[in-house]
């Protein structure tokens, strides 16, 4: 835009008049010696008022200072030019720091920011760092790229300043009048009389921070995609366009990153579910996904996976209503707490809503009759269907969805119980994923600053669940306050083939809904009072994002014990397929997922590559119908040779029985 708009001159002016006054009054205040504290204990002299963790860095070392990203000061993320006020500790983190890419991503996402307003004008709203990148909306149409990224390498030539200002409400209102968003989230969500703004170039946006130096630490920046979003994800609000970007500190970064791209895009689980048609989603029923008998395949075979260790680990597995009045969702606290997320309606005037979660049902379960110490543990396990009111904007594939199953359960035990039981939680958890090929992450999420309990429950709980990791013998790691409200839990994440992580399973302790549905059982000495510990366990999680990322993981190529395509039967002429249609039968009366290519325009080289195409695991062409044999030939082209069919049923039962991930003959 050329003239800028009137408010952006607007803005810099209340901007520069309150920032005076700060340096003013920042010049006034007296300084004094203070200690910097570093990571290796050595301790650094430094002013108040004066001294910044960019020159502590700078003292050390310039090539230290120039790749740092963030300081850490007593703990709390701060700007490298944020003054120090006391002796302190100082961290300084670099973009390889996953609190350093948030950092780095939300100062990329004020800089597009900027580039929009000054080529759109209209009014920004929300722009925040994601899990990988950034995005920024805004109340206009269109996606002209290449003009935004020509102003973004402006931008970062320039070597703009974030600077931060903290200013009064009544003057945050004054600047951003223009903007009807801004001036709702300083009505609605500030509720302190200050709060403050960043400023980079006439880019001035409400921002709690911190930020990067300048727009010149941002080496390499590209605009991604676009889409169509909503006023903080309400549908009944106004239509926005949200912009997506990623950056990175370095060039070879960024094309590292754009083949990684191009990777995952061919493994995509949307285009693997329509090309092997697995499954597909319609309009009809946004976010539930219909499974064709492929998919469908692969889903019971990964349920029947958790079967088979239910049975040897003592769970029991239940079924439960999908609908439940208000009054159980009153009682688990979800109809507080949860309302908007559930699908609820009305049934002969009463309120009832589709369960979202089994744990409430499980409750009801245990407390039908009366509990014994000996009934303990009581491991109710189910593949409920569940439903859950995800905004529309929000649906993604399978990873994402409205309607799903998981692989629930709900351990009841004594307190002196909880340990082994996590212990088996981790064992089951570590058996499945092995068989999956899956490489872990473990965190434990301990108490958050708003909790339910007692400090003391929560100190045993998280000691419990810090012994059981432990004792696996698994590196984990710690994310301080990020439990649930209801107690600890232990998160768990899976790498993919492309070390993606991906979020699952998870253990979690209960103590409140024991007390909230007023569980109990009879003790050893007949103490009728005794309250359960609930423990929460899924290994799967929900089976349709699981699918998604074994889709993903595997690019396709299942291995033969999940496949939904084993075996193609390819005979070698016409004449011969009344043979294959016998061998597709017999392998299909064993239990295996076989088909027959009987096309008749094809040579028996072009139906094997088809196959092989398809992602069959193994193509077997008629040899001798005396000997009732087949050649075996494996998708990866490796040739077995001439096999009988009673051979290749036993390895084919074989290979189901070792769930291996290589489809060896």
């Amino acid at each position: 835009l050329n003239p800028w708009p009137a408010y952006i001159q607007e803005r810099i002016a209340i901007f520069d008049r309150v920032k005076a006054e700060y340096d003013a009054e920042i010049a006034a205040k007296e300084s004094h010696p203070i200690k910097i504290t570093l990571p290796d204990g050595k301790v650094v002299d430094g002013q108040s008022w004066k001294t910044t963790s960019y020159q502590i860095a700078s003292s050390i070392s310039q090539g230290l200072a120039d790749s740092c990203v963030v300081a850490k000061v007593n703990g709390v993320i701060k700007d490298l030019d944020e003054l120090l006020i006391e002796d302190c500790t100082l961290e300084l983190l670099k973009f390889d720091n996953e609190e350093a890419q948030k950092v780095y991503w939300h100062s990329s996402a004020h800089i597009l920011g900027e580039a929009m307003e000054r080529y759109y004008g209209g009014c920004l709203c929300y722009g925040p760092p994601i899990a990988e990148g950034f995005y920024y909306d805004i109340q206009v149409s269109g996606n002209d790229f290449e003009k935004l990224e020509g102003i973004v390498k402006s931008v970062l030539k320039e070597k703009q300043p974030f600077v931060k200002l903290e200013l009064k409400k009544e003057d945050l209102l004054e600047m951003f009048k223009y903007n009807k968003f801004k001036v709702r989230i300083l009505d609605e969500r500030v509720k302190t009389p200050t709060t403050t703004v960043y400023r980079c170039g006439p880019l001035i946006d409400l921002c709690r921070g911190p930020h990067v130096r300048h727009t010149g630490k941002i080496k390499a920046m590209a605009l991604t995609k676009n889409s169509s979003s909503y006023w903080e994800g309400n549908c009944d609000a106004e239509s926005l366009q949200r912009i997506y970007g990623i950056s990175f500190p370095d060039t070879k970064q960024m094309k590292d990153w754009k083949r990684f791209q191009e990777e995952a895009a061919k493994r995509d689980h949307r285009k693997i579910g329509r090309d092997q048609e697995l499954f597909f989603f319609n309009e009809l029923s946004p976010g539930s996904c219909f499974f064709l008998p492929r998919g469908a395949h692969i889903y019971g075979v990964l349920m029947e996976l958790m079967r088979e260790q239910y049975r040897k680990r003592g769970f029991h597995e239940v079924l439960s209503p999908n609908i439940y009045s208000s009054k159980l969702w009153m009682t688990s606290g979800h109809w507080q707490h949860y309302k908007d997320d559930m699908f609820t309606f009305d049934v002969e005037k009463d309120k009832f809503g589709l369960k979202p979660m089994n744990c409430p049902g499980h409750c009801v379960m245990f407390s039908h009759r009366p509990r014994s110490w000996r009934e303990l543990p009581l491991r109710y396990a189910e593949f409920g269907v569940l439903h859950r009111n995800e905004l529309s904007g929000a649906l993604s594939g399978l990873t994402r969805v409205r309607r799903f199953q998981q692989d629930d359960a709900h351990i009841f035990c004594r307190d002196d119980q909880v340990k082994d039981e996590i212990k088996g939680c981790l064992d089951f958890l570590k058996c499945i994923y092995d068989i999956l090929g899956f490489e872990l992450k473990l965190f434990l999420s301990t108490r958050p600053d708003e909790f339910l309990g007692e400090i003391s429950t929560w100190d045993t709980a998280e000691q419990r669940l810090r012994e059981g990791l432990n004792e696996l013998g698994m590196k984990w790691g710690l994310k301080e306050k990020d439990g649930a409200f209801y107690g600890p839990k232990i998160d768990i994440q899976v790498l993919d083939a492309l070390r993606r992580p991906h979020q699952c399973a998870t253990i979690q302790l209960d103590f409140q809904l024991p007390l909230r549905f007023n569980l109990t059982y009879v003790g050893k000495d007949g103490n009728d009072s005794l309250r359960p510990v609930i423990i929460h366990r899924a290994i799967l999680g929900s089976v349709e994002r699981m699918i998604a990322v074994l889709c993903e993981n595997f690019a396709g190529k299942w291995p033969f014990w999940l496949s939904p395509r084993q075996a193609m039967v390819i005979p070698v002429a016409a004449k011969f397929d009344e043979y294959a249609i016998q061998v597709r039968d017999e392998l299909h009366s064993a239990g295996f997922y076989v088909d027959v290519d009987l096309a008749a325009g094809d040579t028996m080289n072009k139906k094997v590559r088809n196959a092989q195409l398809a992602q069959y695991n193994f193509s077997l062409g008629q040899k001798e119908m005396e000997n009732k044999s087949v050649n075996v030939r494996s998708r990866n082209n490796q040739v077995y040779g001439e096999q009988t069919i009673t051979k290749v049923i036993e390895r084919f039962e074989e290979l189901t029985k070792s769930k291996s991930a290589e489809d060896k003959f």
